[in-house]
């Protein structure tokens, strides 16, 4: 993803959800080049997962049913979900086969971490740029791996989708 379309993202999401904290934009930036492909064992488990958690998640009409997060990838939002116009066996095989398809690479994510810390002041997040900064140094040094949302950002916006191709 070039740093003109990461900073677009970046600032959309930092004002559609002002409670993110440093590991949710970094979510964010890990999802729009990973995906969720470490989430599945196995499509099976998969669409159990998915079954469970759309089974759970409280119904939106009216939400964005897709939400672009940058590299051409979307957030399919599961409180938005009409299983009878897209079935959860349809999103699980488009989950499964998006993260097939897109491995990512390590170094365009090192990337858009550091145009993330640098062009923090043009986001307009809700945390300091010394929170990023410490966040980032202990991510890092843990080898920059998937990360879950912050209880903030679960209890404020209950987030329940799965990742996939926009194409898809």
């Amino acid at each position: 993803m070039n740093d003109c379309e990461l900073i677009s993202i970046l600032s959309h999401h930092a004002k559609k959800y002002p409670l993110m904290q440093p590991c949710d934009a970094v979510k964010l930036v890990f999802q729009s080049e990973f995906l969720g492909g470490h989430m599945i064992k196995s499509p099976e488990q998969s669409l159990l997962r998915l079954s469970e958690e759309f089974s759970r998640t409280k119904k939106c009409p009216g939400a964005e049913l897709y939400e672009y997060i940058g590299n051409g990838v979307v957030r399919v939002n599961l409180c938005a979900l009409d299983p009878e116009k897209y079935p959860l066996r349809d999103l699980n095989r488009d989950f499964c086969e998006s993260a097939n398809l897109r491995r990512g690479n390590m170094a365009n994510f090192i990337k858009n971490l550091d145009t993330l810390a640098a062009e923090f002041p043009r986001f307009g997040f809700g945390f300091s740029e010394e929170d990023l900064a410490r966040y980032l140094t202990k991510y890092r040094s843990s080898g920059c791996p998937a990360v879950s949302h912050s209880e903030i950002y679960r209890s404020a916006y209950s987030p329940a989708y799965r990742v996939i191709l926009k194409k898809m």
